[in-house]
């Protein structure tokens, strides 16, 4: 038995995932742009370094804790294949 709106199923491409992090301040945002390099690191993967682009800044922001952000989202250059959907990641992204 299924009820209006709950979800049968879910389809994921394995092949390409991203980072969406939601954390970028107000502050930081003009300082950066599209095609900056990225490192990335997960609690899942302790001790390993994934480097990625940002591919896309959000145009408007959101009010969260802690005042204005902006959503980024960054494409790995390299995936690794312990890498699942939901995997807490922390990103670097390397400002001037």
């Amino acid at each position: 038995m299924m009820s209006p709106g709950q979800a049968v199923l879910s389809l994921g491409d394995l092949a390409a995932l991203r980072v969406e992090t939601t954390d970028l301040s107000e502050v930081d945002v003009a300082r950066v742009t599209v095609g900056q390099p990225v490192s990335v690191t997960f609690d899942g993967l302790p001790g390993k370094t994934l480097q990625g682009r940002v591919t896309r800044i959000a145009p408007m922001s959101s009010s969260g804790q802690g005042g204005v952000n902006y959503t980024v989202i960054v494409e790995l250059d390299q995936l690794d294949p312990a890498l699942k959907w939901g995997m807490t990641a922390f990103t670097d992204i390397q400002v001037k």
